[in-house]
């Protein structure tokens, strides 16, 4: 399909099929299992299509490769009062001391506490990576949690009346949940800028870079399948801007999502 240029930011025509995250809004992350695990999708993917179809909410997936600038972006839609689901933080938060997640991941693997009585994720991972089995358990417990969350998270904004919330899922596509969500944001920036950012950070080296990449779909391809293109190699306040836009055009209906569809 071919875009069209909308302000800012890209979007993919409405007439065409979809391809196939008060006071400052909370800010959630749903998880993964430890670092590398499945997991970080979850809240968006074991969630009932049901969840979009009862409410009037838009549902937005975000999404982008290692170092495009997605929590920018994030910050953006939290700032305007976007709440934002954040696996990150909500897997951090279940994996810290006296987290929901601690004493029955302690329970089914034994030695995967740290020293402050919190989830070492470095034991976790040492004690499922290369085991299918121990990771479908993992799994099995750690998504109920998530699944909890999401509702809490999906109440709250249909309480507060909100008209859009957003999903920050860093694997939306790699793990196939796109269509989980209303509309999917994908955030981008030049190969020259993502080497860049991603560089400078602490112990990242080209290696681990390009590791990274390999596990990931091509930014090409994600800038394809999206419905909204977020571009980031810009002056911050145009990125805000983009931002803006984008949140407005969604809203009112000048970009079509699986909801105005059905």
């Amino acid at each position: 399909r071919r875009p069209m240029s909308v302000g800012a930011f890209s979007a993919s025509r409405p007439s065409l099929a979809l391809a196939s995250h008060g006071a400052r809004a909370r800010r959630r992350r749903v998880p993964r299992a430890f670092a590398a695990s499945a997991s970080s999708a979850s809240s968006a993917s074991s969630a009932s299509e049901e969840d979009g179809r009862r409410r009037d909410m838009i549902l937005l997936g975000l999404t982008g490769s290692i170092g495009m600038g997605k929590s920018t972006v994030s910050r953006a839609l939290t700032d305007m009062g976007i709440p934002v689901m954040d696996s990150d933080a909500v897997v951090h938060e279940m994996y810290a001391p006296s987290g929901a997640a601690v004493e029955p991941i302690d329970e089914l693997f034994p030695g995967a506490k740290g020293a402050d009585g919190g989830i070492d994720r470095k034991k976790l991972g040492a004690l499922v990576l290369g085991d299918d089995d121990a990771m479908v358990k993992l799994e099995a417990l750690v998504h109920p949690l998530v699944d909890a969350e999401r509702a809490r998270f999906l109440r709250a904004a249909e309480e507060e009346g909100q008209k859009l919330v957003a999903f920050d899922i860093p694997l939306l596509y790699e793990k196939g949940y796109e269509g989980s969500v209303d509309v999917v944001m994908v955030v981008s920036a030049d190969a020259e800028a993502q080497r860049a950012r991603v560089l400078a950070r602490p112990g990242m080296t080209p290696e681990k870079f390009e590791s990274i990449l390999a596990r990931q779909v091509p930014d090409e391809e994600k800038r394809r399948r999206a419905d909204v293109v977020i571009d980031t190699g810009c002056a911050l306040e145009e990125t805000k801007a983009a931002v803006r836009k984008a949140v407005d055009a969604l809203t009112s209906g000048e970009i079509a999502t699986r909801k105005t569809k059905r």
